[in-house]
């Protein structure tokens, strides 16, 4: 599949009230300015991530915010000493999410892990926040990198409160889903909670991609595997995980799921560990 597929020349009618605000709240840009802003930004961001996320506008939709779940994630992030790992960050539009709603709240002890640093630093412009957003942008591949010790992401081995996985887990194949998903676990400690977002089938099964083999879950084979790999790790965990509608749910228009099988739908997901 030719990524040319994902690109969208116009944003049309994706850009969210909740996205919205996170511009005009935390970034201070006025509406009339809004479009031409998000054209020069994603337009340098397209050649330097090729995914739909970025090709078909998708960081414009309501994303977590959407969840009902939006209104505690929030609470939590406003907790002085609450810490936050998002991972796929991309251009980091879920930790502005949070801050433009968890208005004042602090971002220093915010984390976010990409493989393109082009990315985040595309970021910063497209949010004008190079001087408020304390949060440490980490570049690497999640699967590999080291977690303890002095490694970037060691000191925050146990003592994750929010791990955001949005377009994430899904990007891998089956074992490599395994270890993401070990890994997250790692990190945590009761009360951590886990939330995200992803394509999934209705029939389970695996596609390429241009980075490679990405398997897509349905709602029941997702669960199925975090409570295997809960058992493995001898965590507990509640378990919400939702299947929900592309265009009704997500905002997503007929021509953004047009190259997607019949059985295309999303799933979203929230995970509190309780032990």
């Amino acid at each position: 599949m030719h990524p040319s597929v994902w690109y969208r020349d116009d944003f049309g009618p994706r850009l969210s009230p909740a996205c919205r605000l996170v511009y005009n709240r935390w970034s201070g840009i006025a509406d009339t300015d809004l479009p031409a802003h998000l054209h020069r930004v994603r337009d340098r961001a397209w050649p330097v991530g090729q995914y739909p996320c970025i090709g078909q506008w998708m960081f414009l939709l309501p994303g977590l915010a959407g969840f009902p779940e939006f209104p505690s994630m929030v609470d939590l992030v406003r907790q002085r000493e609450a810490t936050v790992l998002d991972l796929a960050c991309g251009l980091g539009q879920d930790l502005r999410l949070l801050a433009a709603h968890a208005d004042g709240a602090p971002t220093a002890r915010w984390w976010a892990l990409d493989l393109e640093p082009r990315l985040w630093e595309l970021g910063y412009e497209l949010f004008g926040d190079r001087d408020r957003m304390a949060a440490h942008f980490v570049a690497g591949d999640f699967r590999t990198l080291d977690l303890t010790g002095d490694s970037p992401l060691g000191p925050l081995r146990g003592h994750v409160d929010l791990i955001i996985a949005n377009q994430f887990i899904h990007l891998f194949d089956q074992a490599d889903q395994r270890e993401v998903i070990q890994r997250i676990m790692g990190l945590s400690r009761p009360g951590t909670m886990v939330v995200g977002f992803q394509q999934a089938r209705r029939q389970p099964r695996a596609d390429a991609r241009p980075w490679g083999t990405m398997f897509f879950h349905s709602r029941d084979s997702f669960v199925a595997l975090w409570e295997s790999v809960q058992h493995d790790t001898a965590t507990e965990w509640t378990v919400q995980v939702r299947e929900v509608d592309l265009r009704r749910d997500w905002g997503l228009q007929e021509e953004d799921v047009a190259w997607m099988p019949a059985d295309q739908v999303g799933i979203e997901f929230v995970f509190v560990r309780s032990h």
